[in-house]
């Protein structure tokens, strides 16, 4: 039961002040223990922030850090209606003259008659055979359509698919056959002699291969630099390495397609590097530091850990890539060099244009060395790949006391977490604590009220009698 507080009516004290009062001295261990706790969650936000701004840049440097990733190509086509072309990484500049003499194509059949119905069972019944099919295809009663023919040619298997077109005329229904390569087919429908039990007289499909409505089958036939080559498509991408080449006009029809270095695609990938690096950096260095003269610092100022993630970040723009067969092996043989004021990267542009024109596959080398191997010391891989191997020591997620994989960041959030979790389990005994002395001093507050007004009313007796007496 809940105690009972008279607030004053005998003394003229504000009893429920006076409590609030003493409870507000009484709680100040717990203001202390919040504070702190504010301030341990601001320091997990800004862990999150840096981690954020880390894993952002680890994403762009994985990006980069093997050569199909980090370089492209450039392929330009002097006609375009007669080829297109498109070039991966491993493409080697160069150019090349490309003659199309014929394109590849599917053979077209075409059934010689036309009829009024795709449905209408107008065929004989029986087997007919496809070239390169070694069972016959069986055309059974209510299967003797057009149609019917078609979806067993295309069930049965054979390297041809079989339409139905519509041409217009008076029996515009004709059976089209096409082959799914460059090879020709033959359809025998010899084997159709059957004719139903009504006695209508049935016909027998018959195709012609010749006139405008039949296409032979054939090659491509084309030439690059002078070389003859016959392909069975018309999209060929094992004639020059790292190139796909569609081939769309033919006739002797000539063009030249050139392939470079895409040194515009990488000079933007390598300043979104730089531009990722320095928001990390900058937010690091904003929540580390301690201003001296304005006597204020970040929200980490001191922490060694944001202190070792910057140590290690800047170690990496120093230390030479082991093993560089070309002739840079750190960022600031290509100009890109640091601030020593703030750690963050700038670029001469200058003499990144003079690396990526003069020496293109080194300025690849030095981001992508060794991509994609495993198990190699850090040291020994591009630095794309440092950098992301050297984050994911940072940012990598909290697995249990146990794992040698969490990360330096990652650990130390938990550890804030825990240390929350104490604060608030503290906090709470305290108020269980607190409960208890409050509810013990509006006793002390009631039992004083209570005796204060029985001396009040035994006085004022005393008075009276002595007044009537």
């Amino acid at each position: 039961m809940a105690s009972v507080s008279f607030s004053g009516l005998a003394t003229g004290l504000d009893s429920n002040t006076l409590i609030s009062q003493l409870m507000y001295l009484e709680r100040a261990p717990e203001r202390i223990l919040e504070s702190k706790k504010s301030t341990i969650n601001s320091q997990i936000d800004v862990y999150n922030q840096v981690t954020n701004l880390l894993n952002s840049f680890k994403t762009l440097a994985a990006g980069m850090n093997t050569a199909t990733g980090f370089m492209g190509k450039t392929t330009s086509v002097g006609d375009s209606t007669v080829a297109t072309a498109t070039s991966s990484s491993i493409a080697s500049p160069g150019s090349y003259t490309l003659t199309v003499n014929s394109l590849a194509k599917n053979e077209r059949q075409v059934v010689d008659q036309g009829y009024a119905s795709a449905d209408e069972l107008n065929f004989k019944t029986g087997t007919f055979t496809i070239s390169g099919v070694a069972t016959p295809i069986t055309i059974a009663e209510g299967q003797n359509s057009l149609q019917g023919i078609a979806s067993a040619i295309n069930a049965s298997g054979a390297n041809v698919t079989a339409s139905i077109i519509n041409d217009g005329s008076a029996n515009p229904y004709r059976l089209v056959i096409t082959g799914k390569d460059t090879n020709n087919y033959t359809l025998d429908f010899s084997g159709l002699t059957g004719d139903p039990a009504s006695g209508t007289a049935y016909a027998t499909p018959t195709i012609t291969k010749s006139g405008p409505a039949y296409q032979a089958g054939a090659a491509a036939s084309f030439s690059v630099n002078g070389i003859a080559i016959t392909k069975t498509s018309n999209i060929v991408t094992d004639v020059i390495p790292g190139v796909s080449l569609t081939l769309l006009k033919e006739g002797g029809a000539t063009t030249t397609v050139t392939v470079g270095n895409d040194t515009s695609g990488v000079t933007k990938k390598i300043n979104d590097f730089v531009g990722a690096y320095n928001a990390a950096m900058s937010q690091i260095n904003k929540q580390s530091e301690y201003n001296a003269t304005t006597k204020k610092g970040g929200v980490l100022s001191g922490d060694s850990t944001l202190r070792s993630v910057k140590t290690q970040l800047q170690n990496i723009l120093t230390t030479p890539v082991a093993g560089i067969a070309g002739k840079y092996s750190t960022l600031a043989d290509i100009g890109i060099t640091t601030d020593r004021s703030n750690g963050t990267l700038a670029i001469d542009s200058t003499k990144l244009a003079d690396a990526l024109g003069s020496n293109f596959n080194d300025v690849v080398e030095l981001f992508t060395k060794n991509g994609g191997v495993s198990n190699l010391a850090t040291e020994k891989y591009g630095v794309a790949e440092q950098f992301r191997k050297t984050i994911d020591r940072f940012t990598h997620t909290y697995e249990g006391p146990s794992s040698t994989a969490n990360g330096i960041i990652s650990s130390r959030v938990r550890g804030l977490n825990d240390t929350i979790k104490s604060i608030d389990d503290q906090i709470a005994a305290m108020e269980v604590r607190m409960a208890r002395k409050e509810e013990a001093l509006k006793k002390q507050f009631t039992a004083m009220e209570t005796l204060v007004s029985s001396l009040t009313t035994q006085g004022n007796s005393l008075i009276n009698y002595l007044y009537r007496s």
